[in-house]
């Protein structure tokens, strides 16, 4: 049985309701939500998680032969990483899309249908938005590529003139890089809830951030700090276990070498950082979809027409503006 959204979307929020309104929808929804992105999007994010912690694991292996001054490593050795490099950069990318999918999908549901909300639901909208969402991001490091070559230039040109421009040139490449990335933002979630094409997507998002770049901004952060934050808490006992292994390399007898156990451990730990890492990344995602209802309301008043046209009153009023 459906019951109405108690969070609705189409309103103004200040800063801190937008992180209220993540914060509610995550508590509200974190059953069936996660278990949508654990179903759908968690076995490709596992099976790259392993792939690339096997990766990392090498490379730790190579630094402690190289820290220790043995034999000098074979650069043929890096080359029977590519196979597992080329797999985890396959299965994270299918994994991410279909992240990105579940999370939207099952907002549009949520708005359609209230709270009872299936996997089995959610899995035959993101089966219909895979593709297009895999378009998405594809195309958006495509633009993102070619926009950073395009910044480049000025650093290049200014290093031909002096040290001090060719500085000058790099904080212009980085803050235009952010720049992009914070627009771009809004990409994901202008093509879920608007259907337009990837370009018409990339011009709804300068107009829907004018003048509101450093809110958008301020939400991306502050909730990508979040999700690292929690993520990081899993990365704990691989560092540790790491610390030890490279202080029992140098010759500090004080410090054994970790057992099977820790190093056990210390795989889990990195396994577990990297899937919960990929997975928490709905925490931006969410918050960022709020920003995107919030600029539309305030450009549009979509929300405010349609009360208009469903309940013939016009008394909803915005919240206070933001401050920045």
């Amino acid at each position: 049985m459906s019951e109405n959204p108690s969070i609705e979307y189409h309103k103004t929020r200040d800063f801190s309701k937008k992180i209220n309104a993540t914060i509610e929808f995550i508590k509200e929804n974190f059953k069936p939500l996660f278990k949508a992105l654990l179903y759908i999007a968690g076995p490709p994010v596992i099976l790259g998680s392993v792939l690339m912690s096997q990766i990392l694991d090498h490379f730790m292996t190579f630094m402690t032969i190289t820290g220790q001054g043995g034999d000098v490593i074979d650069p043929s050795q890096f080359l029977e990483l590519i196979p597992p490099a080329l797999g985890a950069m396959l299965f994270l990318l299918i994994g991410g899309t279909a992240l990105v999918a579940v999370v939207h999908d099952y907002m549009i549901l949520y708005e359609q249908q209230g709270k009872n909300i299936t996997v089995q639901e959610v899995w035959e909208r993101t089966k219909k938005s895979f593709w297009n969402v895999l378009s998405t991001m594809l195309l958006y490091v495509v633009v993102l590529l070619l926009v950073y070559a395009v910044i480049l230039i000025p650093t290049i040109l200014f290093s031909l003139v002096s040290p001090a421009l060719m500085v000058l040139g790099i904080f212009i490449a980085y803050g235009g890089a952010i720049y992009m990335i914070i627009t771009f933002s809004l990409l994901f979630v202008v093509r879920a809830y608007e259907r337009v094409s990837f370009l018409k997507a990339i011009f709804r998002c300068f107009e829907l951030i004018k003048g509101k770049w450093w809110s958008t901004f301020g939400v991306f952060f502050v909730t990508s700090f979040v999700q690292s934050l929690i993520s990081s808490i899993f990365f704990i006992p691989w560092y540790v276990i790491f610390i030890i292994q490279m202080l029992h390399e140098t010759g500090a007898t004080e410090f054994g070498e970790p057992g099977i156990i820790a190093q056990i451990i210390g795989a889990a730990s990195l396994l577990l950082y990297l899937v919960t890492s990929y997975l928490l990344y709905c925490i931006p995602l969410i918050a960022i979809a709020f920003q995107y209802f919030n600029l539309v309301e305030r450009k549009e008043s979509r929300g405010l027409m349609a009360k208009i046209e469903s309940f013939g009153t016009s008394s909803t009023q915005h919240d206070e503006e933001e401050h920045y």
